[in-house]
């Protein structure tokens, strides 16, 4: 439901005299409002002394110039509120049958101001199945103010995202041949383990060559309908790829081998300057991404960090350079950002990455592929000894839940000690102890903002970092 806008927000606080040192904290509530352009009615500063008080309170809640009314909950008021005993139960007594009778009701607003000795939330009955905003916690006091504050402007806070259209994935079949599947099948057979890291490495080898070849083979490409044409060669390729890491739980070090034949991928590109190779790096920068969601996934970290930590070289373009996996960054190629733009008329704040979310693998959430793209971010931040000139950056990071973020959920655990140790590999750290001095020195960067934080020109935040979800003190604190 669309909010109204309001210019001018009259609100009129409802409360529980409670305490003098209450009572101040209730006027210092209201003068904030005040200094955030709300005008606040409020008894102490609107009711002088003989006036009649169930008057000035049924005026105020009818009043249609009042655009809310702020009910101070605390355990005080929860007990008037119940037993309709003094001013807040004579409010009561008029708010009530409004909020029982108009269930779309939003013009009368719960805050939970104090909780009981035991930190529980103590609500009249009449309000128990409305939503509330709380203000009880100093942490949280900023957030849910400036949430409070939006709300009484008619702003929205949780703004729900466009619909977007059915991924392709939902109808694509299986596109490999079975001749081929039943080869990739035979990893699983008991055979040596040698001979399986063989076949393995023969499988990927041929499967990114192929993806050299679809390149080198392409002539010119001009339109848009041409460059998603083109792309979708590597449709096949990309689905017998995807199938191999499937199998890859089977090979010993299966990370050592793909590492290799990615390298020597991008390689064979790099020589190719025409708009198919451009096109032939970003589709090698959508498999890396897959490559890293699979070990993610799958909760390899010892993977996911070698592959993350190792060098890298370009033999052919860069022989006597060494590359991080940033090797496998495309960077914004225009072909594809512009044949989105034409394609929709719509301007994309990245077209690519809308192109790789819209026809994602069906093995793979969204959030899982999005989510390992942010873990390529983190690692160029927090690694022990990141091999990259500048940050990796997460093309993918607009689409990333920014209210419930896939970093946000890795971090969660970050209590346990165990959890930890289990984690570090991923950042090359061999104790606990050097990842969360790095972790504070980030902290620290921040605080005192040497931190330079990226993002799109065209998106007003940026990609999800550890430490905004992460109490730095906390970190490991129980086994």
């Amino acid at each position: 439901m669309t909010k109204i806008k309001i210019e001018k927000p009259r609100v009129f606080i409802s409360y529980a005299w409670g305490t003098k040192e209450y009572q101040d904290k209730v006027l210092a509530f209201a003068a904030q409002l005040m200094g955030d352009g709300i005008d606040v009615v409020i008894d102490k500063w609107n009711l002088s002394e003989g006036s009649d008080t169930f008057a000035f309170m049924e005026k105020c809640v009818a009043d249609a110039s009042i655009t809310n009314v702020l009910m101070l909950i605390d355990p005080v008021y929860a007990q008037k509120a119940d037993t309709h005993s003094g001013g807040v139960g004579t409010e009561t007594q008029i708010i009530s049958p409004k909020v029982y009778e108009e269930v779309t009701q939003d013009k009368f607003i719960p805050i939970v101001f104090e909780r009981d000795e035991d930190g529980k939330v103590c609500k009249p009955i009449y309000l128990q199945g409305r939503l509330h905003f709380d203000l009880s916690s100093e942490d949280n006091y900023d957030d849910e103010y400036m949430r409070l504050v939006r709300t009484l402007y008619g702003e929205e806070t949780y703004k729900k995202p466009e619909l977007g259209t059915k991924p392709i994935w939902v109808e694509k079949s299986n596109t490999i041949e079975v001749k081929k599947l039943n080869a990739f099948a035979n990893l699983k057979t008991i055979q040596p383990d040698k001979a399986r890291l063989s076949l393995f490495s023969k499988y990927v080898s041929d499967v990114l060559s192929n993806v050299a070849r679809i390149t080198s083979d392409q002539d010119g490409i001009d339109g848009y309908d041409e460059v998603f044409a083109f792309y979708k060669k590597f449709d096949e390729s990309k689905e017998e790829y995807l199938t191999l890491l499937d199998y890859s739980i089977y090979v010993s070090d299966a990370d050592k081998i793909i590492a290799k034949s990615l390298e020597n991928t991008a390689s064979e590109i790099s020589r190719i300057s025409s708009a198919s190779g451009g096109l032939a790096k970003v589709f090698l920068h959508e498999l890396f991404l897959y490559t890293i969601a699979f070990f993610l996934k799958n909760e390899d970290y010892i993977a996911v960090g070698r592959l993350l930590s190792r060098p890298y070289y370009n033999k052919d373009s860069y022989p006597d350079k060494i590359s991080g996996f940033d090797l496998f960054y495309s960077g914004r190629q225009d072909s594809l950002d512009r044949a989105m733009t034409e394609r929709d008329k719509k301007k994309y704040i990245c077209g690519t990455a809308t192109y790789w979310i819209e026809n994602i693998d069906k093995r793979y959430t969204k959030e899982q592929f999005v989510f390992a793209d942010l873990i390529c971010f983190n690692h160029s931040i927090y690694s022990k000894n990141s091999l990259l000139s500048w940050p990796w950056f997460p093309m993918t990071y607009i689409y990333d839940n920014e209210y419930a973020s896939g970093i946000g959920v890795f971090t969660r655990r970050f209590i346990s000690r165990e959890y930890i140790e289990e984690i570090i590999p991923l950042f090359g750290y061999d104790t606990v102890e050097s990842f969360i001095e790095k972790m504070k020195q980030i902290k620290e960067e921040i605080n005192q903002r040497t931190y330079q934080h990226i993002r799109f020109s065209e998106a007003w935040h940026s990609p999800a970092l550890l430490n905004e979800f992460v109490d730095v003190e906390r970190i490991a604190s129980i086994r």
